[in-house]
């Protein structure tokens, strides 16, 4: 049905859209007919096509698909902080389910060498959102301080780092899944080793080539790749500070032996 007023906010309309609100000019009849085909169907698939394109950038051109955001370009663009959310969700759900596949090996009590050891395994599985996410502030912290010929402000480097921790997950969620096939030919020890060095290597690099792939163009080759070798430097530092940390709370800072096992 078309009107001359927006049937949402009753702005006067000049076109297929309404310049108020956004809404379409021409709001059909819901029928059962265009439910499917429309609403249903189109919704969906409009959807998934915005995250399919996002995710397809942030692992082929990360730096330069939130550079393209920054500077403006975000129609076909999904929200890459709920697709990092949605991405560590089905990561998360992969390797739950693999442990839930009969045959394989479930340890109900995990032995702890100490309480600590315990406090920090906690931590690691109640608050592993919490931690996937602290690389966006200091992944962007350190691009802020490193890359600074754009001249971006510290809120459109929380961008590109959300860009690039979205390809870090996908790699690692397409790497998960791929060992699913161990269930259909068997993987030898040695190949299913060889093959998570390499997802660990892939998401590792992912880091380095988004910033790359962002200000290779602003700085020789000599100046990008101290910059990267740099970023990964503060990166470690500021993850080993963090561990730290948490490892004086949970020994009481008497800083004992612990065993680590995150996610």
């Amino acid at each position: 049905m078309t009107t001359k007023n927006c049937l949402n906010c009753e702005t006067e309309l000049a076109g297929h859209y309404c310049s108020g609100c956004g809404q379409k000019a021409d709001t059909h009849r819901i029928t059962f007919r265009n439910f499917i085909s429309h609403d249903l169907l189109h919704g969906t698939f409009h959807i998934e096509k915005g995250m399919l394109f996002t995710a397809r950038q942030a692992l082929l051109r990360p730096g330069k698909a939130a550079l393209d955001y920054i500077s403006g370009k975000r129609k076909p663009y999904y929200n890459v902080f709920y697709l990092v959310l949605i991405t560590f969700g089905l990561l998360l759900f992969v390797r739950h389910f693999w442990d839930q596949i009969p045959g394989e090996e479930i340890i109900d009590k995990k032995p702890y060498l100490n309480e600590a050891s315990r406090k920090l395994d906690e931590i690691f599985a109640q608050k592993s959102k919490i931690i996937v996410f602290l690389f966006v502030p200091l992944a962007a912290l350190n691009g802020f301080i490193l890359f600074r010929k754009k001249n971006l402000n510290l809120s459109e480097h929380f961008i590109i780092s959300g860009m690039v921790l979205a390809g870090m997950l996908l790699i690692s969620l397409l790497g998960n899944v791929f060992f699913y096939f161990d269930l259909l030919i068997p993987f030898s020890d040695t190949f299913a080793l060889i093959m998570s060095w390499v997802v660990t290597v892939l998401v590792i690099f992912q880091m380095g080539y988004g910033y790359f792939n962002a200000f290779a163009s602003d700085y020789s080759k000599w100046g990008i790749a101290c910059r990267i070798v740099l970023f990964y430097l503060l990166c470690a530092l500021q993850i080993l500070i963090l561990f730290a940390f948490v490892w004086g709370w949970v020994s009481n800072w008497k800083f004992g032996t612990v065993t680590v096992s995150p996610f």
